[in-house]
C-alpha cells in the first residue's frame, strides 16, 4: 500500500488490449443483427433531385431509410447544421444520403448499390479564400460560419517601436486522425431500453442527441463506450452512434456499423486546414513587443467542433509569451470538404506553427540564443496572456526551456560538424478544459462491494491511460492495492455524466470529483452508516475576464519546449529524424510512464503532420484513399525521443496534477522546420515540408 502517485504504473487494461480478450465496438457480436451500409454521395456539391430505392421494396429482411424518416434531421456539438441524411442537397463527397440495412454486410453492400439518386451539381468551393468570395452559397446563411476579431492595446504602437518586424504567411494542410479502430458500433433493444454500444468520447452526448433526433426519453437510451482504439478528438461527436440508432428504432431489430479504411478517410472528421498570416515586432534584444495575425480556418461542409477549434487557435495563436500589443482576426469557412472538427491539439499546432517560425527567424537575425529569445519573453505566474487574462495557475515554461537549454543534447549541437545535420527548436502550451461560458464538471460515485471498491466514472479512455490514473488517485487516497479498485465506466446508464473525453480535462476534472466522493464515503463511515454510497462532484475553474467566444478563454495551461536533430538527403530531399528531446510542465506527474507514452504519440503524430501527412482535394474529391496513399510516420520514419518534465504542482488539481494528453502536439512540426531550415537556409511556412525544395535549396547553396 502506500501512495501510488508519480509511480510508472501499467496501463490496468493491457493484458485485455495485447491478448485480444478485451472488445473494440466491431468486435461485439449480436445475434440476427441487421449490417448496415451507407449510400454516399458521390459530387461533393449538388442538390438531390431524386432518390429512387424501388428496387428494395419488398425484399425480405431489406430496410432502407432517408431523411424524411428522421424526426429531426440534424446534429452537431454545437450548431446542429448537419443532416443525419442528406435530404435537399449534400455538400461533401460521401456524404451519407441513404441507409441501407440487410441481415448480412454483402447483402448491405449489394442492395445498397442498387439505390439510384439523381443530382444537380453545383459549383464546387473547396478554397476558403475562394467560398468566402463567391456567390455560391453552401449555407443558405453564407460560406463564413464565424469571425472572431481581438484587439489589445494598440498593436501599431507596438510595430512602430520595434527595431524587427516579420511578417509570413502559413499553410497547414487538412490530415486525418488514422487512429487504429475505425468507427464502429452496435445497437438493439433491452427490454423497452435502446441500447448503442460504438467507440464514442462522449456516450452522454451520445444519448442526448439520440433523444432530440427521434423524441425519445434519455431515460430509455443507453450509450456505452467498449475499449476505444483511438479518438484523438475525431470521435467526439456522431460517428455511427445516430444511424444504428435509426435502423433499431425503426425496425426493432439489432444493428450494427462498421466503416472500412476508405469511409473514415474519405467521409469523417478531420483537422482543419489552415491559412494564416502573422507579422511580429521584435525589440533589439528580442522582446516581442506586437503581434498580428489572420487566420483562416477551413471547417470543411459542417460545423462540428469547429467554432471551438478556431477559438483556441487564436487564444494560443502567440505562444506561451507575455505580448502587450495583440491583434487578432479570425475566420471559420465552410467549403466542400469533409467536416473539420477537434484534433489533437484542438487548433493550437496551425497557429503556432506560424508564431514558431517567426520566432526561430528573429532570433537568428537578432544572434539570439533561440531558447533564451523565448526566456525573454515566457509567461509567469501572475503574468497577462495572449487575451489578457491573468496566468493563476501553474506555469512552468521557463523551467521547461532551461531544462531544454541544458540538456546535454541541446549543447551538443555546437559540435555539430556535418552540414546536413541540423538542430531546430520550439515551445508551446495548450488550455486544460472546456473554457468559460462551457458546462465543465464531472460526477463521481463510489461504494464497497465486499474487498474492492467499486468507483463509478462516466468518461470514456481513448488510450492515453486515464482509467489507470483514477485507479492510481483511488488506491493512493484509500490507502489500499490498485487491485483493491473496480471501475465502472462510460455507461449511460451506470454511471454519472463525467463529460467528454477531450480538452486535456478528464484527469483533472474527474480527479477531483473521485477524490471528493472518497471524502463523502468517508463521512458517511463516520456517521456509521451501514453501506455508504459516496458522491463527489467537481467543476473546472473559470476565466474571470468576459466571454470572448467559445470557451475563450482559458484559466489553465500544460506547456512544452522541444528540440528535434534531422539529417537531410540534398540529392532526395528526405529528411531523416534523429533524435528528438522534450520537456513537459504538466503539474504532478501522475504516471511517468502514461506521459511519457503520451508524448511520444503525439510527437509521432505530428512528426507526420510536418513530414508527410495530407489529404489534398482536386475539385472537392479527396485524392487519398487509403493507408497506401495517406501516409503516416512507422517506426521506420521516427527516431529515439528522450521526455523530460518540470518539478511542478498545481494547488487546484488532484495530488497538484494537470491534464498533458495533447500539449505533444504543438511545438514539434516547428522545431523540425526550423532543424531543416537551418541547413538549408530557407524558411518554411508551408507544410507538410516539400522534398522539392529542399532539393531546389541545396542546389542553391551548392551553386552559390
Amino acid at each position: 500500500m502506500g501512495s501510488f502517485i508519480g509511480k510508472p504504473i501499467a496501463r490496468i487494461d493491457a493484458e485485455d488490449k495485447v491478448t485480444g480478450k478485451g472488445h473494440y465496438a466491431a468486435d461485439i457480436k449480436v445475434k440476427d443483427c441487421l449490417w448496415i451500409k451507407l449510400v454516399r454521395s458521390p459530387i461533393p456539391h449538388g442538390i438531390i433531385k431524386s432518390i429512387n430505392t424501388s428496387e428494395l421494396k419488398n425484399k425480405p429482411g431489406v430496410f432502407c431509410f432517408t431523411g424524411q424518416d428522421i424526426k429531426v434531421n440534424s446534429f452537431g456539438n454545437i450548431i446542429k447544421d448537419q443532416p443525419i441524411l442528406a435530404h435537399d442537397k449534400v455538400r461533401f463527397y460521401g456524404e451519407p444520403v441513404v441507409l441501407v440495412a440487410a441481415p448480412t454486410k454483402k447483402e448491405a453492400e449489394f442492395w445498397a448499390g442498387r439505390v439510384y439518386i439523381e443530382y444537380e451539381s453545383l459549383p464546387v468551393m473547396d478554397d476558403p479564400m475562394v467560398a468566402l468570395k463567391n456567390e455560391v452559397k453552401i449555407h443558405d446563411q453564407g460560406n463564413l460560419l464565424q469571425k472572431f476579431n481581438f484587439d489589445k492595446r494598440d498593436v501599431n504602437k507596438g510595430f512602430g517601436s520595434s527595431h524587427l518586424t516579420l511578417k509570413d504567411e502559413f499553410e497547414v494542410p487538412m490530415v486525418d486522425h488514422a487512429y487504429l479502430e475505425t468507427e464502429a458500433g452496435v445497437s438493439y433493444w433491452d427490454g423497452d431500453v435502446l441500447n448503442v454500444i460504438a467507440g464514442t468520447q462522449n456516450p452522454f452526448h451520445d444519448r442526448n442527441e439520440i433523444a432530440r433526433c427521434f423524441d425519445i426519453s434519455p431515460d430509455r437510451i443507453r450509450v456505452k463506450a467498449p475499449l476505444v482504439g483511438g479518438g484523438f478528438g475525431g470521435k467526439d461527436g456522431n460517428t455511427v452512434q445516430l444511424y444504428l440508432a435509426l435502423v433499431t428504432i425503426k425496425t426493432g431489430k439489432p444493428a450494427k456499423l462498421v466503416f472500412d479504411r476508405e469511409e473514415s478517410l474519405l467521409t469523417t472528421y478531420k483537422r482543419h486546414p489552415a491559412r494564416v498570416v502573422t507579422k511580429m515586432g521584435f525589440g533589439k534584444h528580442g522582446r516581442i513587443l506586437a503581434f498580428e495575425s489572420e487566420i483562416y480556418f477551413d471547417t470543411g461542409a459542417y460545423a462540428a467542433l469547429g467554432p471551438a477549434v478556431l477559438g483556441l487557435g487564436v487564444e494560443h495563436s502567440t505562444g506561451p509569451y507575455e505580448i502587450a500589443n495583440v491583434k487578432i482576426d479570425a475566420y471559420l469557412v465552410y467549403t466542400n470538404k469533409p467536416p473539420a472538427s477537434a484534433m489533437r491539439g484542438f487548433g493550437a499546432p496551425q497557429t503556432l506553427f506560424a508564431t514558431e517560425t517567426l520566432i526561430n527567424r528573429a532570433a537568428e537575425l537578432l544572434e539570439i540564443d533561440p531558447i533564451q529569445i523565448r526566456l525573454l519573453n515566457s509567461l509567469e505566474k501572475g503574468k497577462e496572456a495572449s487575451l489578457g487574462q491573468v496566468m493563476e495557475h501553474s506555469v512552468g515554461i521557463k523551467e521547461a526551456l532551461k531544462k531544454l537549454g541544458n540538456s546535454d543534447f541541446w549543447r551538443k549541437r555546437k559540435q555539430e560538424a556535418d552540414p546536413l545535420v541540423g538542430y531546430g527548436m520550439a515551445s508551446g502550451w495548450l488550455s486544460c478544459g472546456l473554457g468559460v461560458g462551457i458546462k465543465d464538471d464531472a460526477k463521481v460515485e463510489i461504494r464497497r462491494s465486499d474487498d474492492k471498491y467499486i468507483i463509478k466514472v462516466g468518461c470514456v479512455d481513448i488510450g492515453q491511460g486515464n482509467y489507470t490514473g483514477f485507479a492510481q488517485l483511488a488506491a493512493s487516497e484509500l490507502q489500499v492495492d490498485m487491485d483493491k479498485i473496480e471501475l465502472v465506466t462510460a455507461d449511460t446508464l451506470g454511471t454519472h455524466d463525467c463529460g467528454t473525453t477531450a480538452a486535456s480535462r478528464t484527469t483533472y476534472i474527474v480527479g477531483n470529483a473521485l477524490l471528493n466522493a472518497i471524502k463523502d464515503y468517508r463521512k458517511q463511515e463516520e456517521k456509521g452508516i451501514a453501506q455508504p454510497v459516496g458522491i463527489g462532484q467537481a467543476v473546472f475553474p473559470e476565466s474571470k475576464l468576459t466571454h470572448l467566444g467559445i470557451g475563450l478563454p482559458h484559466m489553465m495551461y500544460t506547456f512544452i519546449a522541444q528540440a528535434a536533430k534531422v539529417r537531410i538527403d540534398p540529392y532526395t530531399g528526405e529528411i531523416k529524424l534523429l533524435y528528438i528531446f522534450g520537456v513537459t510542465e504538466a503539474g504532478k506527474v501522475l504516471n511517468p510512464l502514461s506521459l511519457s507514452g503520451q508524448i511520444e504519440g503525439g510527437i509521432a503524430m505530428n512528426a507526420g503532420y510536418c513530414l508527410m501527412e495530407q489529404m489534398r482535394i482536386k475539385d472537392g474529391i479527396p485524392l487519398e484513399r487509403d493507408l497506401s496513399k495517406y501516409l503516416i510516420p512507422t517506426s521506420m520514419d521516427l527516431c529515439n525521443m528522450e521526455t523530460a518534465t518540470v518539478d511542478a504542482y498545481e494547488n487546484s488539481g488532484p495530488f497538484g496534477i494537470k491534464g498533458a494528453a495533447e500539449v505533444s502536439t504543438v511545438a514539434i512540426a516547428p522545431a523540425i522546420t526550423a532543424a531543416v531550415a537551418g541547413i538549408t537556409g530557407k524558411v518554411i511556412t508551408k507544410l507538410p515540408i516539400s522534398r522539392h525544395n529542399i532539393v531546389e535549396a541545396c542546389m542553391e547553396g551548392y551553386s552559390s
